[in-house]
């Protein structure tokens, strides 16, 4: 595995952290960051594959910012303030995907069934009607569903025109080319913006799966488009919908892999509280994770 925000420890910089490398640990460095007129990089220490000449994953062991002189930076504010560009750029690096999908967002894919949700639930309807659970039940799980695309489709909006600024950084910040203050600020602001919306989908989504929408409605859907197979006039808008809401479940299954591989758990509980604690009352998800890593991985703390 490769961080691409980071490169080889090389010169001053890897002097300053050679007497902490201990076995099986890789030295890399970042591009200049620039804070208050001065240049810095963050120095990390990887965990080493031990074949190969990879790492083993993305998890900082510990880590240094070191000035272009190669002294290292004893301020604690000042490392935290450099640390801060770093997990920026790690954590874009890790949205990428997102970042490219939200680019892809179809707006009148969506706006076709949300337009005509009546008739489509009037489609859906007789179908409901002979089912052992009822009519009630059933329609309001559509209802719920319909809800849940509109927010999506507002939210995918918001995230499409942020994507398009990011996705101007991503190359710059994957070439490892150097960052001034102001071009930070600015990316930083904005992915917090772009994982704020995306958190707010995402427990949008958890809680429709939770409460039990999807399913039914997933079921009534086929049955209505197999029921109505010939009428292809009527059933355009239908398909769409089956088509999203199996799409939608395939993201809770991703979502689950992901913060398995991420957070430790497929739990959707602790996913959502997860989800919820980054957003609510945290107002800077950035230097909330800069300060953990200090806590933890900071060579000087010890």
């Amino acid at each position: 595995m490769k961080i691409p925000i980071l490169e080889p420890a090389k010169g001053v910089y890897l002097e300053a952290i050679k007497k902490y490398i201990k076995f099986r640990q890789v030295p890399l460095m970042s591009a200049d960051y620039e804070v208050n007129g001065e240049i810095y990089k963050f120095v990390g220490l990887y965990k080493k594959k031990w074949f190969g000449d990879g790492i083993v994953n993305r998890l900082i062991q510990d880590f240094l910012v070191v000035d272009q002189k190669g002294e290292v930076v004893r301020d604690e504010e000042l490392t935290k303030r450099v640390l801060e560009y770093y997990c920026t750029f790690e954590t874009i690096w890790i949205e990428e995907g997102r970042i490219k999908a939200a680019l892809k967002h179809d707006v009148e894919f969506f706006e076709g069934i949300l337009q005509n949700a009546d008739e489509l639930i009037s489609l859906m309807i007789p179908v409901m009607e002979k089912y052992r659970n009822g009519l009630e039940k059933n329609l309001n799980d559509v209802k719920q569903v319909f809800s849940y695309l509109e927010l999506w489709n507002e939210k995918s909006i918001e995230l499409e025109k942020i994507a398009r600024e990011l996705e101007a950084s991503i190359k710059s910040l994957l070439n490892r080319d150097f960052i001034d203050e102001e071009s930070f600020k600015k990316i930083k602001s904005q992915l917090i913006e772009f994982v704020t919306i995306t958190d707010i989908r995402s427990i949008a989504l958890l809680d429709l799966y939770k409460r039990g929408h999807l399913r039914p409605v997933k079921i009534t859907l086929s049955d209505v488009v197999d029921k109505l197979k010939h009428q292809m006039t009527s059933n355009v808008h239908l398909k769409n919908m089956e088509l999203i809401v199996k799409e939608t479940l395939e993201i809770v299954h991703t979502s689950r892999v992901e913060a398995i591989k991420n957070i430790n758990t497929g739990d959707l509980n602790k996913i959502k509280d997860f989800l919820t604690k980054r957003l609510f009352p945290k107002e800077d998800m950035i230097r909330d994770y800069a300060t953990e890593i200090m806590n933890d991985h900071w060579l000087l703390n010890r």
